[in-house]
Order: structure tokens, then sequence, then C-alpha cells
């Protein structure tokens, strides 16, 4: 490798690109282990952490499209797409407990509420976001406007599987969180 910063750089670039997929399994790891302990139920956490994966699946996917490598600079907002899922899957299935409690267990009423409610909160923060992003889309700062998009994607993504995947997985894996006192 080159010497003095250049080097530094390129080793630690290198670094992280060996580490990335480690580090990805002890981040799911430590939601999953969050997840069990706070919803109690492996189906619960199943909701939260399968669309979670797809997105970071979907994200990657971008990033090796526009040619963004995992770097020690792009390490942060990789970051930021996954914490953002899991909030929003957290949001929501814990809105969905709390109106089933509410509407005796009516599903249909449940959900309505739930997207009015907790649905309408994450759209308002989605857009929130995606408005201090978009104007970086056009900068000419190396990779900032790739990762722009990037997160920008991976956000659209994480709110689409939170407002529609996610109480398709409830439905379909009723996890006792929700379903049951």
């Amino acid at each position: 490798l080159a010497a003095g910063n250049v080097g530094v750089m390129a080793a630690t670039n290198e670094a992280v690109s060996a580490a990335q997929f480690p580090m990805l399994l002890y981040v799911f790891t430590a939601i999953i282990v969050l997840c069990l302990i706070t919803f109690r139920s492996l189906r619960a956490t199943l909701c939260i952490v399968i669309p979670l994966a797809g997105v970071s699946l979907l994200a990657y996917a971008l990033m090796t499209l526009l040619e963004i490598g995992l770097k020690v600079s792009t390490l942060p907002v990789v970051a930021l797409g996954v914490g953002i899922g899991v909030d929003y899957g957290i949001y929501m299935i814990s809105r969905l407990r709390e109106e089933m409690l509410a509407t005796d267990g009516n599903w249909p009423e449940a959900l309505r509420n739930t997207q009015n409610t907790t649905g309408s909160a994450v759209i308002v923060s989605i857009i929130v976001l995606l408005g201090s992003f978009i104007p970086l889309v056009g900068t000419t700062l190396a990779n900032t406007w790739g990762l722009s998009i990037y997160i920008g994607w991976a956000l659209i993504i994480d709110v689409f599987t939170a407002l529609m995947l996610l109480p398709l997985m409830v439905k379909w894996f009723k996890p006792k969180y929700v379903f049951e006192d």
C-alpha cells in the first residue's frame, strides 16, 4: 500500500470491507436479541427482522449498482438505514399490539388505526429525512450524491416494509405479542 495518509485510508477501507459481513451479522444478532427480550416472541422478532434483512440486501444491491464501496465514510450511512428500519418496525408492531387490545382483537380496525396514527407519523418522518438528503444528490463532492441516493432508497424501502410488509407478516405469523394478551 501507499505510504502516508493515503496508505492508512486504503488499509482502513480494506479492513472495513473485509469486516462488513461479520459486522452485519453482529448488528442483526443484537437486533434479534433485543427484539426477543422486548417482545418475548420469536414471531414478532421475525416480523421485524425479515423485512429489515430485505432492506439491507436491496440497499447493498444499490450500493453495488452505484459503485459505492463500504468504507469508513459510508459505514454510518449504512447503519442509519438499518437503524431507521428497526425503529419503524418497532413503532408499527408496538402500535398494532396497542390497537389490538383497544379494539378487542378486531384486526381490520386495529390495522386501520395503526396506519392512521403511527403510519402517518412514519410518513412525516420519512418526508423530513428525505428533505434533508435530497439536496445532497446534486452535489459534486465525492460519493455524496451516491450516498444520498442510497439513503433515500433505504428510507423509502424502510417505510414500505414498515407500512405494507410488516402488517402482512404480522397477520401471517400471528405473534402472541400482538394477538394475545
